[in-house]
């Protein structure tokens, strides 16, 4: 079992109704990190020939970044009351069979809209739903991320360096619900 909405069992004789993904699952991510110095200053190919203070102002100067995507996790049901009385976890929906769960759109249409609620009832007292423990035909809004840095390292002396750097975390500053 896991730690969540619906962390406990909803019903103690049948373990096989609690089987599902986790709610933590994630099917597609993909993370990808890159770091590229800048071809500028002295010995590089555009202004190759600079020197003096020219130098230490164009050369060193870099990019790097980490961009995130990711899908959604899948989403937790349960009724606004406990209507078993049964120990551990809270009771869940009936699922409408043959119901489209789906709704079409942008996510940032459907917001007040995730899913089709006609496709969800309450089961009646003292019953239990047939909903499993997450339903993965609806999952919450991926993650499209984007962090970037500027960098610049001048050297002083052989030893000592100054190094300048400004991070963007967000940088597109996309919600994430």
């Amino acid at each position: 079992l896991e730690a969540g909405p619906l962390a406990g069992l909803q019903n103690n004789n049948n373990l096989r109704g609690e089987r599902a993904v986790s709610g933590f699952d994630v099917a597609h991510r993909l993370i990808v990190s890159y770091s590229y110095d800048l071809p500028i200053g002295k010995g590089k190919k555009l202004l190759g020939n600079v020197s003096g203070v020219s130098d230490r102002l164009v050369s060193g100067w870099g990019v790097n970044g980490i961009s995130t995507f990711q899908g959604g996790f899948p989403l937790t049901f349960s009724t606004a009351a406990n209507i078993t009385d049964s120990f551990g976890g809270g009771s869940r929906p009936n699922y409408v069979g043959g119901c489209n769960v789906n709704t079409s759109g942008a996510s940032q249409a459907r917001i007040s809209k995730w899913f089709n609620t006609s496709c969800f009832t309450a089961p009646p007292a003292a019953t239990f739903g047939n909903l499993g423990r997450t339903l993965t035909a609806v999952r919450t809004a991926g993650i499209a991320n984007y962090d970037f840095s500027v960098f610049k390292n001048t050297p002083i002396t052989e030893r000592i360096g100054l190094s300048f750097r400004t991070e963007f975390f967000n940088i597109f500053n996309r919600v994430q619900f």
